[in-house]
């Protein structure tokens, strides 16, 4: 088929030598306007594929800085509940001294309560 094209365009070119030529400059043309229109592609191509893995960088950088963070306030919420059941524990310590210092000695007088809580209800 390729050989009966080639036949046909010389047997066309022997009866029209300049549109033969014509011819073979526009399929030139064309092929050259074509490799230059991949050649844009791949360039184009090659930017999109930086610039994707620039992006897969930026957001794996950002899981990293989330991930810390979520980690960060797991430990605050832990350090949190930590703080809370000593503080409850010294509240229960204090209020065990406090009662039993003042069954053994009493009130001290600036101690002393004002009102009771039955005398307020």
């Amino acid at each position: 088929s390729v050989m009966s094209t080639e036949r046909k365009l010389t047997g066309m070119a022997k009866k029209n030598d300049s549109s033969f030529s014509d011819i073979v400059k526009e399929v030139v043309e064309q092929q050259q306007s074509q490799t230059s229109e991949i050649e844009k592609n791949k360039k184009i191509l090659f930017q999109l594929q930086v610039q994707n893995k620039r992006c897969d960088a930026v957001l794996k950088r950002l899981r990293c800085q989330v991930n810390k963070l979520q980690a960060n306030r797991r430990q605050w919420q832990w350090n949190i509940q930590q703080m809370e059941k000593t503080a409850e524990e010294l509240r229960r310590f204090t209020e065990k001294e406090v009662f039993s210092t003042v069954e053994l000695y009493g009130w001290a007088d600036w101690e002393r309560p004002l009102f009771t809580a039955s005398q307020l209800n």
